[in-house]
């Protein structure tokens, strides 16, 4: 998995981690809702829905500004649902 925890450094302050909290599924899929115009649920594919490649770009970078986790476009695409996408942002946040 390739996701890195921001720092308050990269958000212009001193270096320390910024606390942030890890998402449940079902705020990933609200948030592919909300940039897919369909109802995602914890459990459904992206490119089934609809997902295209910058829609899940505009989705990572929401990701990382909320979760402050930076998921690889590989790691998303291979994670495929929402549930998974969590899971990657929770190991990222724990530092593995």
């Amino acid at each position: 998995m390739e996701s890195s925890p921001r720092t308050d450094h990269q958000n212009g302050g001193g270096g320390a981690a910024v606390a942030r909290p890890v998402p449940q599924a079902q705020a990933i899929a609200d948030l592919w809702s909300e940039y897919l115009g369909a109802e995602a649920k914890e459990n459904d594919d992206f490119f089934a829905l609809g997902g295209t490649s910058l829609a899940g770009i505009k989705i990572i970078d929401r990701m990382a500004d909320d979760y402050g986790v930076r998921l690889s476009v590989r790691a998303f695409y291979l994670a495929q649902t929402p549930a998974r996408v969590a899971e990657l942002i929770a190991q990222g946040r724990a530092g593995t």
